[in-house]
């Protein structure tokens, strides 16, 4: 149903009613101290995640490689191997870090390429979460889709979210579906957001939104063009049927999954994705935003779709990436 405007009131997901479906959600979440950046805040919310699903914790840390000619160095007839020392200096630092915050992770620090190494790590050890720190301003925000952070997301096949400093107090989720394509693709990734969506709900006892944007690809012209003999009134209702169709998918993939059940509320919005999603997100004063990335290979690169690389640019706040179903990284597990 259509948002009415900032005074809705907001659905709250009231109680942890299916504790041993929200258990079995994580079972091993990895926090990511490069790329972005490692802060307590972002330490002390991983640990409470996984207290609460019963999950293991691992932060890791990638420092830059020392090139070979120059990693081993020799003074008074002993030999020095630069980058293992850098290494373990780092780790030192990461646990002090960890320490401070009274956090319980295993740590592990690597030389390579942070999002390389962060994906690698995530499939060889089975993760099912990692969690990287951005505190980037928003209007710093566009150089973040060419930052290591976004080819992280990009890369991992594992849920990224990539978490933003915040003072609210309840936590506001947003879930971003495309229930009309009829593929078992779509479909599945539909129900992997929702899945993730409402366990971080139940988890954090907060309010959940489901959104989906339409649009009539075509209906400027179809108003305007003088070679369609289309009256103001048919394409109303070539719109209007479009809408209720969309309309009747978003309900039922919503009830599918239980949302009303447990309190939360869908939009249908009409327009460019792209364009109104980051609209109601502010709007909805939402804090979390859990959504697919449609990731392809292009002239580019690999790349996502022009929403997530939207969203990504212009949003204030966490954003929680799921892939799709037989999504296939181009990092390869092998060092």
């Amino acid at each position: 149903r259509e948002s009415d405007g900032p005074g809705d009131t907001r659905a709250r997901v009231a109680s942890l009613d299916d504790k041993e479906q929200m258990m079995a959600r994580f079972k091993h979440i990895l926090v990511a101290a490069s790329p972005g950046i490692l802060e307590v805040p972002v330490l002390k919310k991983a640990a409470r995640l996984a207290e609460t699903h019963g999950a293991r914790l691992t932060v890791l840390d990638v420092v830059e490689p020392i090139p070979a000619r120059r990693r081993i160095v020799h003074a008074e007839g002993r030999s020095f191997d630069i980058e293992a020392m850098v290494i373990d200096d780092q780790r030192r630092q990461l646990c002090e870090t960890i320490d401070s915050a009274d956090v319980a992770a295993v740590v592990e620090v690597v030389a390579g390429k942070p999002f390389v190494e962060v994906t690698r790590f995530a499939m060889a050890n089975d993760c099912d979460l990692v969690i990287v720190g951005e505190s980037l301003p928003v209007e710093d925000r566009m150089r973040v889709v060419a930052s290591d952070v976004a080819q992280l997301v990009r890369a991992c096949p594992t849920p990224v979210w990539v978490m933003c400093p915040s003072t609210a107090r309840k936590l506001r989720v947003l879930a971003l579906v495309d229930p009309g394509p009829l593929d078992e693709v779509h479909d599945s990734l539909n129900d992997s957001i929702l899945d993730l969506a409402t366990s971080v709900t139940r988890w954090g006892d907060g309010e959940l939104h489901v959104a989906h944007a339409w649009q009539v690809v075509g209906e400027s012209t179809m108003r305007s063009s003088l070679h369609w003999d289309l009256s103001e009134d048919e394409v109303d209702a070539m719109i209007q049927e479009v809408r209720e169709e969309d309309g009747a998918k978003l309900e039922r993939l919503a009830s599918r999954h239980g949302i009303p059940k447990l309190g939360g509320q869908t939009h249908l919005i009409k327009g460019a994705p792209a364009e109104v999603l980051p609209e109601l997100a502010d709007r909805l004063d939402i804090n979390l935003i859990v959504m697919g990335t449609v990731a392809r290979r292009g002239l580019s690169g690999l790349i996502m779709g022009n929403t997530a690389e939207t969203m990504m640019r212009t949003v204030r706040c966490s954003i929680l990436t799921v892939k799709p179903d037989g999504f296939v990284s181009p990092v390869s597990t092998d060092s």
